[in-house]
């Protein structure tokens, strides 16, 4: 275990605790945001991706790592804030899904959220961000340690509203989500996204028409593949280009095959899946941000979940690598973190900012754990496949 890893997660808590805003005992942040092409600043909202309830899961996990007391009421407070701003509707970064996780996870009881837990489809949100797929990924996440029946059934709807959504062709099925040249490939927004929340679903429900509009959203990306750039393109310009994020391109696509490939035992899905990882690590040194969301932290959390998946230490290391490197270049030499908006601040978030850094430090500690979802990865919401239950709802 390097202890130092743990040491930079705690600085972190340490500074988001120092810089929180309270009032009537609860807590906030401001930070510089993107308005249109300009960068301003204002308070945080109440999401999981850049708001106050992503703050409030870092620091109580590192509450329930530390023991300290100030990380812990912190993230009470902000989970107050986020839970006051909050309204039902939405996927998991972006909408009330993720605060009603962030809330469960913090007061152990899905009625404190039981309000945002009733999100209706909605045809105009489909992705894993801010959609259909996300409210799947979070709604499975909290079924699988209350399996209340409401959850999956929940779930299920939003899985028939995909199916329902799908652009249909030769090439496969694809989703309409956000504005590009094609519809998308990759994990926030794209196919590989809404594949992995299908797949989880039927994971957890058994039903087969959810495996097979996976099958078919997978299929869309490997037409889409270009062998010349061992990458899947991002269509969101004219011009497509080549990214190995989380949120496009291939890093977010290695997360969905390696879930895949455990779920379905495919040895195809598991060869798209090293593809991916070899693309994003040889990309991963010339990002110029640490963020979880498109930067090294969110890549260097992929290695962390392809040693888990695959057994194979060399993963490890390289995450191992990258932290090392990110604390000689920012943390001893006291400067920013260079956070994921181009021309802000720092910023304290968990996808873009301090809270996300924090946390895939937290992530490293003890890497050799018999239970490597001790501290879950925050970028791949997993449920684990169980018996549908009877039980009352929430």
């Amino acid at each position: 275990m390097n202890t130092e890893f743990v040491e930079t997660a705690e600085r972190i808590g340490a500074r988001l605790c120092r810089d929180a805003i309270w009032h009537s005992g609860r807590c906030n942040w401001t930070s510089d945001f993107l308005d249109g092409d300009s960068i301003a600043h204002g308070a945080l909202g109440p999401d999981l991706y850049d708001g106050s309830s992503g703050i409030a899961l870092f620091l109580w996990r590192l509450a329930e790592f530390t023991g300290e007391r100030i990380f812990r009421l912190t993230a009470c407070a902000a989970l107050q804030h986020a839970l006051d701003h909050s309204e039902a509707g939405g996927g998991f970064y972006s909408g009330g899904v993720g605060v009603a996780y962030v809330a469960c996870e913090i007061l152990q009881s899905p009625q404190a959220a039981e309000a945002l837990l009733r999100v209706e489809p909605d045809p105009a949100r489909l992705d894993l961000l801010d959609g259909s797929a996300g409210a799947i990924a979070g709604l499975l996440t909290l079924y699988q340690q209350y399996t209340y029946a409401s959850l999956i059934d929940a779930a299920t709807r939003h899985g028939d509203l995909l199916i329902a959504q799908a652009s249909r062709s030769d090439e496969g099925w694809s989703w309409k989500t956000i504005e590009g040249s094609r519809n998308l490939t990759g994990f926030s927004h794209g196919t590989a996204g809404i594949a992995f929340a299908l797949l989880e679903l039927y994971r957890a429900s058994g039903e087969n028409r959810f495996r097979a509009a996976a099958l078919e959203a997978f299929r869309y990306e490997q037409t889409c593949f270009s062998a010349a750039e061992n990458n899947w393109p991002d269509f969101r310009e004219a011009e497509p280009s080549y990214p190995a994020f989380w949120c496009h391109g291939a890093g977010g696509i290695a997360f969905s095959r390696l879930r895949a490939s455990q779920t379905l035992d495919d040895d195809a899905l598991l060869r798209e899946a090293r593809v991916a990882l070899d693309t994003t690590q040889a990309q991963t040194p010339h990002l110029a941000n640490f963020s979880l969301c498109h930067g090294q932290a969110g890549n260097a959390d992929l290695f962390i979940y392809a040693r888990d998946v695959l057994g194979e230490q060399h993963w490890l290391n390289t995450a191992e690598k990258i932290a090392q490197e990110g604390i000689e270049r920012y943390e001893r030499r006291r400067i920013p973190w260079p956070t994921g908006l181009p021309g802000a601040n720092e910023t304290p978030d968990l996808m873009l900012g301090l809270a996300g850094i924090g946390y895939f430090y937290l992530r490293l500690d003890d890497p050799e754990r018999a239970d490597p979802k001790r501290i879950p990865s925050i970028l791949i919401p997993m449920a684990r496949p169980v018996l549908r239950p009877t039980g009352d709802n929430p």
